[in-house]
């Protein structure tokens, strides 16, 4: 099928507009529904990644990267080989390869490490397919598409019983943090757009939101919170309106019931959590550090859950339940690629925070400084909740968090093609109006001069 699928829909897009938007929708929906193979599969292995992942979603980018190759409608268009932050991510990855190179269990490591190219494919085509407002508009509708389609699994999942529905995530935490990004963007878009499309960000933005509920994440609830008010200061920071405080009064309104509702269930699960939990992540922590300072480049991708149950470390954590994944994805880096790794990790996230914020610093009140604000809120809730998570490392939210960094680093170029669009047609707009007053002015000369009132005939 991928012999077969990738040429053929490569075929089409290039030949098609109609197919190339086709294959773009479902390129970046499909990292909602991965349907994947694991080559050399390993089931039974307790680490994020469990064999060489391959599956729809690569064959859409593959084919984009054909079509965008190869397209006559792409010949104007340069492709960048190395998109903003490239570099970071580079050393990102090469730190990734060393601790391959000295891992304890190497196939393990080949896993981790393959997810992470597959994943930085998608942050390419994301950046190099943004071009302009109108396709930024089109990527928000697949998003939209993305929360609806999660929304009917989740209320199916819990009409059949499921307490904490993961939707099509493998759990619920993951689909809390995944559905979390998408909250921030269409909020950030209810406060700065009035458009005919604003009535599908309040529906996203509601079923969102019960979804974040329904599954009862404590973290996720909490840095959901969190960013809704970050996203109210960002956006009044970009413009205080009107419209933004009659949004917020409105969404109180629409809140406070659903919150009273359900608020018995969320205090429960934060009162009656098990004390063991937090005992075993504190065990799982002290181990990934002990792991970091023995192995300066770390004891290899994906490699934490093999070395805390068949090493030495196993000392750490009397449980073997409890020896799966570090539940803190900054430990998990330094433990698996060291304290290099880390940091270097630290540095490519950090990266993305200051290329969004150079764009809201720019307070232009538009369609980009929106997104920017959505984008950028979305990853505070990631990066806050992996304090207390390794979701980055589920290939669901790599591959959607690089998408997202791949909007954001294109958000620079589709700003300034904006400004040059608006620029053209003032340029045809003062142009029209001088040929109509050059007309006006000629019609003006050449009309001939009044007879004097005692003219003879």
């Amino acid at each position: 099928m991928t012999a077969t699928f990738i040429p053929v829909a490569s075929w089409f897009g290039i030949n098609y507009r109609w197919a190339e938007r086709l294959l773009v929708a479902g390129c970046f929906f499909s990292t909602s529904y991965l349907i994947d193979i694991n080559f050399v599969s390993m089931e039974q292995y307790r680490g994020d990644t469990r064999g060489f992942e391959f599956g729809i979603t690569d064959w859409m980018v593959i084919a984009l990267i054909i079509v965008m190759a190869k397209s006559p409608r792409w010949q104007h268009r340069k492709l960048d080989l190395i998109p903003p932050n490239g570099n970071i991510i580079m050393v990102y990855l090469l730190m990734a390869l060393i601790s391959a190179s000295v891992a304890y269990v190497g196939v393990y490591a080949g896993f981790g490490l393959f997810k992470l190219i597959r994943a930085i494919a998608v942050y390419w085509v994301a950046y190099n397919y943004l071009r302009e407002e109108e396709d930024l508009h089109f990527i928000l509708m697949i998003l939209a598409g993305i929360v609806a389609m999660e929304f009917l699994i989740v209320l199916k999942q819990r009409l059949g019983g499921i307490y904490r529905a993961p939707g099509t995530t493998p759990h619920s935490n993951t689909l809390a943090v995944y559905i979390n990004m998408m909250n921030m963007i269409f909020f950030a878009f209810i406060l700065g757009e009035k458009s005919k499309r604003t009535i599908i960000y309040w529906a996203c933005l509601g079923m969102g939101s019960v979804m974040v509920l329904a599954t009862f994440s404590r973290g996720a609830l909490v840095s959901m919170i969190m960013g809704y008010t970050l996203v109210i200061v960002l956006s009044f920071y970009d413009k205080p309106t009107p419209h933004k405080s009659r949004v917020i009064l409105t969404l109180f309104l629409l809140a406070l019931p659903v919150a009273i509702k359900v608020a018995p269930a969320i205090i429960d699960r934060f009162l009656n959590a098990p004390e063991a939990s937090g005992e075993s992540r504190h065990y799982a922590n002290d181990a990934a550090k002990a792991m970091a300072n023995d192995h300066p480049f770390g004891v290899g991708i994906n490699n934490y859950s093999y070395v805390i149950n068949e090493t030495k470390y196993v000392a750490f954590i009397d449980n073997p339940v409890d020896r799966g994944i570090v539940h803190n994805v900054y430990l998990l880096h330094a433990c698996e690629m060291g304290w290099g790794g880390l940091a270097v990790f630290l540095l490519m996230i950090g990266n993305f925070f200051l290329i969004g914020l150079r764009e809201i610093r720019k307070r232009r009140n538009n369609t980009i400084t929106t997104m920017a604000v959505g984008i950028v809120v979305a990853m505070f809730t990631l990066w806050f909740q992996s304090m207390l998570e390794w979701l980055f490392r589920q290939t669901y939210v790599t591959v959607q968090f690089f998408m997202l960094a791949g909007f954001l680093a294109a958000l620079t170029r589709v700003d300034k093609q904006m400004i040059k669009h608006k620029r053209t047609e003032r340029m045809k707009m003062a142009w029209l109006m001088w040929m109509m007053d050059k007309r006006r002015r000629s019609k003006t000369k050449t009309l001939p001069a009044p007879a004097p009132a005692n003219a003879r005939l």
